[in-house]
């Protein structure tokens, strides 16, 4: 089973939204007005203020036998920030590069997200990102490569932090879900070794600010902004005529009977009627057509929650199991539990 951990790369920048706490009575002064973090925001602190960091893990790990390097991966990256955004605005993500924690797997291919923006395709920065407040959540914004632009962007709610105690094998249920193949394959962790004190991970929802178009490739894997068309030379209209266009990763022909083409941020937009098959975060199939091409991508609607990782499930009364796509929370580490897993770890 392969399953990438989602990037926690969804971080921006946005106006600081303070909360007021005024006194009552007329003969409070508006100097008297104070500013106190959310219960949100103050567990996100406990994570990403400076000298802690937030880790955030991702992996390809397959569901049985024992990972291949080369192949798969384990890796982690910590963020973290310098201030409040409460009194300080406005925050840089001051991001590490990935280091494995797995000792015989090495480093994935860095790739970045690519988004269509007013008509533009943008490539997304690697290490520009920002974090701020809007009302009692944490928003956060990506920035495309050009440090400038915000291509993508979420408002962090619902906050937990949880301490972790006991074998590392044996998390918390939400955890070891959240986690997948590390936890659903038997040869991967250490029975006997126990978590650090202080280990911690705090969970949160994310929900999607803002319509969010994002393009790919359609055959092969370029990092550029030209990515691999569907093809050239025609356009949306002509390929739904001609029977549509086949998305083998979605299973599914997509034509008029499944979808729609209308003027989207000026561009000419194929969008699917339906959510895409096998996805945790509700994503629809989008097909644009520029500079006489036609390019493949995904839409994540406004006010979506962004999905965490499929999880083997067994399947009641039976001896088999599937792959339930409806977790809708994010997880992070602290720097105790990331030592900990990297110890646990058996490959």
């Amino acid at each position: 089973m392969k399953t990438i951990g989602l990037r926690g790369a969804l971080i921006a920048f946005g106006l600081s939204a303070f909360l007021a706490a005024c006194g009552g009575g007329s003969d409070v002064s508006p100097s008297a007005n104070t500013v106190a973090l959310s219960a949100d925001q103050a567990a996100s602190e406990q994570f990403v203020l400076a000298p802690n960091a937030s880790y955030n893990l991702q992996w390809d790990l397959p569901g049985a036998g024992i990972p291949v390097s080369g192949v798969n991966f384990l890796i982690e990256e910590h963020a973290s920030i310098a201030a409040s955004p409460l009194t300080a605005g406005a925050q840089k993500l001051i991001e590490t590069s990935p280091t494995s924690i797995a000792n015989s797997l090495g480093l994935p291919v860095a790739t970045a997200a690519r988004y269509m923006v007013n008509g533009v395709i943008l490539v997304g920065s690697t290490s520009q990102s920002y974090m701020s407040y809007q009302g009692t959540g944490v928003r956060t914004d990506g920035l495309a490569a050009d440090n400038v632009t915000a291509v993508a962007s979420s408002l962090r709610s619902n906050y937990s932090v949880v301490p972790l105690t006991g074998a590392v094998a044996a998390a918390p249920s939400e955890f070891a879900q959240f986690f997948n193949a590390l936890y659903s394959n038997p040869l991967l962790l250490s029975a006997t070794v126990t978590w650090n004190a202080g280990s911690a991970y705090e969970k949160y929802t994310s929900t999607q600010i803002g319509d969010l178009y994002t393009v790919g490739d359609y055959t092969g894997a370029t990092t550029g902004n030209v990515p691999v068309p569907v093809a050239s030379g025609t356009t949306i209209a002509a390929l739904m005529a001609a029977g549509g266009i086949t998305s083998n990763s979605d299973a599914t022909v997509y034509t008029l009977s499944n979808g729609s083409i209308s003027t989207i941020n000026g561009l000419t937009t194929y969008v699917s009627s339906n959510v895409r098959p096998n996805l945790t975060t509700p994503t629809y199939r989008t097909y644009y057509q520029l500079n006489g091409n036609v390019y493949v991508g995904s839409l994540i609607k406004s006010g979506t929650v962004q999905g965490g990782n499929a999880y083997v499930q067994a399947i009641p009364g039976t001896s088999g199991f599937t792959l339930n796509y409806s977790q809708n929370y994010q997880i992070r580490l602290n720097a105790a539990a990331v030592a900990s897993l990297r110890a646990a770890v058996s490959f």
